[in-house]
């Protein structure tokens, strides 16, 4: 089970939000200042940066004992295996078709711009069956609250204390 801290935001009969504060390496690495995958991770407005680190927990992703409350700091976890099917169909899935497409036109003399255009439609159609793929997941691909780590009375208390 891959585990992550969270706070949660608000909650609901529906669910919870659950703000998560990204703890990557980026923090500390000293390659940080020209590294690309850090200023795109930084890009955008404030709102949008919360937005992304922002998570819709429903109700069947809360354990039924847990009282949770606006401000109680969480433990999420998420299993390694939906983990790691979510990584093919990210990266992998989308790249079979375009290979495919131009393969099979080389092996059938097609025109190299016809390839392309076709290989680009095979991947943006990979694209759209990834999108509807998870816009639907089993229970089994969504994170879970599995405790609260810190209450939000006892948050409270500390800083009036």
């Amino acid at each position: 089970m891959v585990e992550e801290r969270g706070q949660v935001i608000n909650v609901s009969a529906e669910g919870a939000v659950v703000a998560v504060v990204q703890t990557s390496a980026c923090q500390s690495c000293k390659a940080r200042q020209g590294c690309g995958q850090a200023v795109l991770s930084e890009w955008g407005s404030t709102d949008r940066q919360d937005a992304k680190n922002h998570f819709f927990i429903d109700k069947t992703g809360i354990q039924p004992e847990l009282a949770l409350r606006p401000g109680d700091v969480v433990r999420l976890g998420i299993p390694e295996d939906a983990l790691s099917r979510a990584a093919v169909w990210m990266y992998l899935w989308p790249l079979l078709p375009v290979f495919f497409v131009l393969w099979a036109g080389t092996q059938l003399s097609i025109p190299e711009p016809a390839q392309l255009l076709t290989a680009l439609l095979a991947g943006a159609a990979a694209v759209v069956v990834t999108r509807w793929r998870f816009a639907t997941p089993g229970q089994t691909g969504r994170p879970r609250i599995l405790s609260i780590e810190t209450p939000a009375t006892a948050v409270f208390a500390r800083e009036a204390g």
